[in-house]
């Protein structure tokens, strides 16, 4: 039977809008509704068309690490309560998950960097049960018929998740979850603004957005650089979860990180094993297709706004992008697709830069 493989990664779902009565300012994810709608045409298009028809989830669908790290550290124990709440609060986006299961399709969840607590069987069983899914959690790749699926953390050193010792156990015996250093970076620096700044995380690539500014936010993007530096020197040693031993990070290696261009890279190196014929990544929240002669490399973005100091794309980028792989019964071929869903036409639209007041008046 033909098969149809619809890729979603990066959504960052957080504890929902409203929380405790309060707006959330860290939640990313406002599309429950159109990811409802964006399901359920996809469901009837590949019913009606014969497919065999599969949902990817590839990676940081949760945004786990920002929503509830305190002082640098994620306890597990807060990580079953994030789960809890996200799932209460995005419940038109879990019912929209169930449904599509309901209609005969499966899912498959590829864990990343930002919903690394994931990767643990028991926070899978509490995500089924919680949800009522039958979901497969993947923490690696997908592969099959030519078709290779991954997040694409594991090719950026500071990103590279341990995903053997995932817990580790703070002085008073809890479970912290064993960062890597970009994620640690996230929450020691770029957290630190948060209110100031509330879409610094959303700046791409960082390395280009640092430049721009120097000259148009001066103030705080040299007390940005300074902690930055800060936490270079500090951490310029790491466990790397591959090589299985502790190495010096190379300055090259965070640049290179910063523009997430690796990814891209090593997309293309894998598009060389005979047996691979497409490649669909995430990670960078950069949409794109990349087609050679009989091969194709895909990212399929993200659904979350973000701020692009790279061209073509300059200023504030709000697109709801997916990939989609067809492969035929013969399986000699895949046709591959990178696309915006833009669903139905709204009334309105929220406007989603607010300004956040840590003080009171």
């Amino acid at each position: 039977m033909k098969k149809r493989f619809i890729i979603l990664s990066d959504l960052h779902l957080g504890e929902g809008r409203i929380v405790n009565g309060q707006i959330n300012y860290k939640e990313d994810f406002v599309y429950d509704e159109d990811f409802y709608e964006f399901l359920r045409w996809w469901v009837k298009d590949s019913q009606s068309s014969g497919y065999d028809f599969t949902l990817v989830l590839n990676g940081d669908i949760f945004d786990i690490i920002k929503s509830i790290h305190k002082k640098g550290k994620v306890y597990k124990k807060d990580v079953f309560q994030f789960l809890d709440t996200s799932i209460n609060n995005h419940r038109i986006f879990f019912n929209a998950l169930k449904d599509f299961e309901s209609e005969g399709g499966k899912i498959i969840y590829i864990v990343g960097n930002h919903d690394h607590p994931v990767a643990s069987p028991e926070i899978q069983t509490f995500i089924l049960e919680k949800a009522g899914l039958k979901t497969k959690f993947i923490k690696r790749e997908f592969f099959e018929d030519g078709l290779w699926i991954e997040h694409g953390n594991k090719y950026e050193v500071i990103n590279r998740t341990d995903l053997v010792n995932i817990w580790l156990k703070d002085e008073s015996g809890e479970e912290i979850l064993n960062m890597p250093w970009g994620t640690r970076f996230v929450v020691e620096v770029v957290a630190s603004f948060a209110f100031e700044k509330p879409y610094l995380d959303r700046w791409r690539p960082l390395g280009k957005a640092m430049k721009w500014g120097l000259i148009f936010d001066t103030k705080i993007t040299l007390l940005a650089i300074i902690r930055m530096i800060k936490f270079v020197i500090k951490n310029r040693k790491i466990y790397d979860p591959i090589r299985r031993r502790y190495i010096f990070i190379p300055l090259s290696s965070i640049t290179d990180a910063m523009g997430h261009k690796i990814v891209d890279r090593s997309a293309k190196i894998l598009l060389k094993r005979p047996d691979i014929k497409a490649v669909v990544m995430g990670h960078t929240h950069k949409a794109l297709l990349e087609r050679y002669i009989d091969k194709v490399y895909a990212n399929s973005g993200t659904w979350v706004p973000f701020v692009s100091f790279d061209a073509p794309y300059i200023g504030i980028v709000d697109k709801r992008s997916f990939v989609i792989a067809d492969i035929p019964e013969s399986k000699n071929n895949i046709f591959i697709g990178a696309f915006i869903w833009h669903g139905r036409e709204r009334m309105f639209e929220e406007i989603k830069e607010i300004r956040y007041s840590a003080q009171n008046l």
